[in-house]
């Protein structure tokens, strides 16, 4: 296997394939976590991965890593795509069957909806204050959201609640 350099478009494709990878292994992984945690402590795994992989590529700042932004990127992914497979849980789980399309179609709209914003939010960092500026602003951004979903009744669920039709 050829050598990966730091910097080059080899190391890039490894960075960024690395997010599917732990994509990949957090979805492998979530039957077998969820087995082991309570319902509200696989919801918080996703936003602290996401702290966390925002907080390695930050560090990068100080120490320029290959190594670091590849862990960012499959923490990132990993993470993540348990907070998925939880979030849909329990919306399936919580909502009337005749609301589920409605309620599904808001949240993929403000899911999906708010990703331009972001990336037109970062742009606008980046391009005033710098790339380092961009990443202490994500990580802080992670970092609000994380607390948020800490601190929220979900997080204390020991168990998927039932359905409102079911109750």
């Amino acid at each position: 296997m050829p050598c990966i350099v730091s910097g080059s478009a080899s190391a890039v494709g490894v960075t960024l394939g690395a997010y599917g990878a732990g994509m990949v292994c957090g979805a492998l992984a979530a039957s077998s976590i969820a087995g082991r945690l309570t319902f509200g402590r696989v919801l918080t795994i996703g936003p602290i991965c996401g702290l966390l992989a925002s907080l390695v590529m930050a560090a990068t700042i100080c120490v320029p890593s290959f190594w670091l932004a590849l862990a960012s990127f499959f923490l990132l992914g990993a993470g993540p795509i348990l907070w998925v497979v939880g979030s849909t849980t329990l919306r399936q789980a919580i909502t009337p069957s005749g609301m589920m399309g409605r309620v599904s179609a808001i949240n993929s709209t403000a899911t999906y909806g708010a990703r331009p914003l972001g990336a037109f939010v970062g742009a606008l960092i980046s391009g005033h204050m710098g790339m380092e500026a961009c990443l202490v602003a994500a990580a802080c951004a992670f970092a609000v959201q994380a607390s948020i979903i800490v601190m929220s009744p979900a997080a204390r669920l020991a168990e998927i609640p039932r359905g409102v039709e079911a109750a």
